[in-house]
């Protein structure tokens, strides 16, 4: 037999779990209306719930060797801070028709540290590539299309590393 306060404890333990489930549960009302609101704490998660676009277009470095074997270059080389912040930037450039300004710093920057690919990156190139989101999840990982903004060639390399400070992208 149960005493009352167990009883009691068992009826509070239930109250608070429907209650942290209904929480949970309600802002996915907002999935039916047609013009959700999210907020925090409590969402309807549009993150996972909001229709993703056919194709997606990114902006990227690449850089070719002398044998023209093509190497997608580390967004760093553009510039410093984490890779959202340095792919606007990027954008940014080119938006503002400043690619081939970009493109030349990036060159510097590949010429003056130590390359990340196994051979000399001669070529640098600022692409933007339109991209099947599907496709591309599935494996296939070549561009649909692509468009290169500039193009810049390596100054002769040096051992000195050029200081991030030397050209303001954003």
């Amino acid at each position: 037999m149960s005493s009352a306060p167990e009883t009691a404890e068992k009826r509070l333990a239930a109250a608070a779990s429907l209650a942290m489930i209904g929480a949970v549960l309600v802002p996915l009302i907002e999935n039916w209306r047609e013009k959700p609101k999210d907020s925090f704490p409590l969402s309807y998660y549009p993150m996972f719930s909001a229709k993703r676009p056919k194709r997606v277009k990114l902006t990227y470095l690449v850089g070719f060797d002398a044998a023209g074997t093509r190497y997608t270059l580390p967004y760093a080389y553009a510039g410093s801070g984490g890779l959202n912040q340095v792919r606007r930037q990027i954008v940014r450039a080119v938006a503002d028709g400043r690619a081939d300004v970009l493109c030349a710093h990036v060159a510097a920057q590949v010429a003056h540290v130590q390359p990340v690919t196994p051979t000399e990156v001669i070529t640098v190139q600022v692409v933007s590539g339109s991209y099947r989101l599907k496709e591309f999840l599935a494996g296939k990982k070549e561009p649909v299309s692509e468009e290169v903004h500039a193009t810049a060639t390596c100054p002769a390399r040096s051992k000195t590393p050029l200081p991030m400070s030397t050209l303001e992208v954003a």
